[in-house]
């Protein structure tokens, strides 16, 4: 009997649903997205109807099978050469959110890409580690775990979960009666709409065990349509959105209202201080190329759909494209004057001048003075200004002190110029929040990009220090979450002059980019 949803909310309505052991397993659509780690495998459709979906890792040691009419219907075996037994076996029932099988598949693809690049083998079938290793998010989510006649049972707080870990039996035992019993979950198994289990051999790797519990255990929401969950989810989701909404707007009332803030003071043309800068708004294109227009051998020329700056070298293009919304600001580094690109970095039109102006400052430098080898700062050293990391198959998220704004990486390998050409995602992604929903402007750099300058757009858009605007240039959705304050020093005052920053130390030459590239692309563990 299907449920009866809250009279106030459209079921066709997407909603944010936590804890994500609940969420479901949402649309059709889902399976294609937890299938997005095996990148390069291959993938066929079997059955009558076409409604499995067989993957082949590409050394053919590794299976992932979907059968939706199988009591487990995502199913994976990993065996230690193409033609032995499988060393391990497992999977997931049909009703498993995509996002925790992702997770899995992920860390699994990472495994095999590791073996072939560190010249290893046996990374996926390996069971270095120890349980607590295994087991460490779901400790540290305060999880209760208690031990009796060898098994190790852990339960959620809301007891919606149970994670048993049996002891470890004869492999070959365990294996021929097709029954993994070493590793399970069970989800609510009262509620079918959102209960699920998985079930892995004992022989199952403790770091892929690992990567299925930080999913289970990760506090963060997933998005769902309402129509496709139970009442008590849809009243718990909405019931925690209204509690940070409440939140949200408490915390508004201490910040000028968007009347206030246009009321007070010399009319919409008045220059105000305002922070933080990542909500300040785009600001003006001579502050984002001040380095350029200061900078001998710079050459400005319009185009149709904006204005372009060339380097001396005519290796270096920056193009502001005002008409553009996801790309208005594009920099592009070339092999040599009639080569092709080498990488490219994209900004959105509400991107503020500043963050652009910190990368085209240091792009203006390093393609003047050409030194390369000079020690740079990567992203991965971001923990060292308070940033934190979290890492999910081949995506990493660094989260700046200001939760609102984060770094992505993505480590998967593509061609150079998929990403290039918009057919695959870029490898950074920096964007900032207005809320936890709503992202105000991102930039993009592709594989090539040195990344000492995603790290400097990352730093310079958490810098503390207010920027100078004109009142009319605020963009009206940010007023809310803006603080006005009296104008000062610093970055402000370079905001209002439109002049750069002293130049730094000479950076690596960023038109040479995969002297920088390689550092970044391997994982880091």
């Amino acid at each position: 009997m299907p449920d009866t949803y809250l009279p106030h909310h459209d079921p066709d309505v997407e909603t944010l649903v936590r804890p994500r052991y609940l969420a479901g397993p949402g649309d059709r659509a889902s399976v294609d997205t937890a299938f997005e780690p095996l990148r390069g495998w291959r993938v066929v459709a079997l059955g009558p109807y076409l409604t499995e979906v067989m993957a082949t890792s590409p050394c053919h040691r590794v299976r992932v099978g979907y059968r939706p009419d199988q009591p487990q219907a995502w199913q994976v075996a990993a065996a230690p050469d193409p033609f032995a037994g499988p060393a391990w076996r497992g999977g997931f029932s049909r009703a498993t959110p995509p996002e925790i099988v992702k997770a899995f598949l992920g860390q699994l693809a990472d495994s095999l890409h590791y073996d072939e690049v560190d010249d290893s083998t046996g990374t996926f079938v390996s069971l270095e580690g120890t349980l607590a290793d295994a087991n460490e998010s779901l400790a540290e989510a305060g999880w209760p775990t208690t031990r009796s006649d060898g098994h190790w049972l852990t339960r959620s707080g809301d007891g919606a979960v149970e994670y048993d870990v049996a002891p470890l039996v004869d492999p070959p035992v365990e294996l021929a009666a097709d029954v993994q019993r070493g590793f399970t979950w069970r989800i609510s198994p009262s509620d079918p709409d959102v209960g699920w289990s998985a079930a892995f051999s004992s022989c199952t790797p403790l770091h892929l065990i690992a990567a299925v519990n930080g999913a289970v255990a990760d506090s963060s929401p997933v998005v769902r349509a309402t129509d496709d969950l139970p009442q008590r989810v849809v009243a718990r989701a909405l019931a925690e959105q209204a509690e940070v909404d409440r939140r949200a707007a408490e915390a508004r009332t201490a910040l000028p209202t968007a009347a206030e803030l246009l009321a007070d003071g010399n009319g919409l043309d008045a220059a105000v201080a305002v922070s933080p800068l990542y909500l300040a708004g785009p600001g003006t294109v001579a502050r984002a190329v001040a380095s350029l227009t200061g900078e001998a051998g710079w050459r400005s020329v319009a185009i149709r759909s904006g204005r372009l700056w060339e380097s001396d070298c005519q290796t270096v293009r920056v193009a502001h494209l005002p008409e553009r919304t996801r790309d208005a600001w594009q920099i592009t580094a070339l092999a040599d004057p009639l080569g092709m690109p080498t990488w490219r970095a994209t900004f959105s039109y509400k991107t503020p001048a500043e963050v652009i102006g910190e990368v085209t400052r240091l792009v203006a430098e390093t393609s003047s003075n050409g030194m390369a080898g000079t020690e740079y700062t990567s992203p991965f050293q971001l923990d060292q200004r308070g940033w934190t990391s979290l890492t999910a198959g081949v995506w990493t998220v660094f989260s700046a002190p200001d939760p609102k704004v984060k770094l992505q990486h993505n480590s998967a390998e593509f061609g150079r110029y998929e990403e290039l050409e918009g057919q695959a995602p870029p490898s950074w992604t920096l964007t900032a929040g207005i809320d936890d929903r709503f992202c105000a402007w991102s930039a993009d750099f592709t594989s090539g990009a040195p990344s000492y300058l995603v790290t400097a757009a990352a730093l310079a858009t958490v810098d503390p220090v207010p920027v100078i605007r004109a009142r009319r240039s605020l963009p009206e959705t940010h007023l809310p979450f803006l603080q006005v304050v009296s104008p000062g020093t610093g970055r402000a005052d370079a905001a209002r002059s439109g002049t750069a920053p002293a130049p730094r130390a000479a950076l690596p030459n960023p038109a040479g980019p995969l002297r920088t590239a390689i550092v970044d692309r391997g994982r880091r563990r």
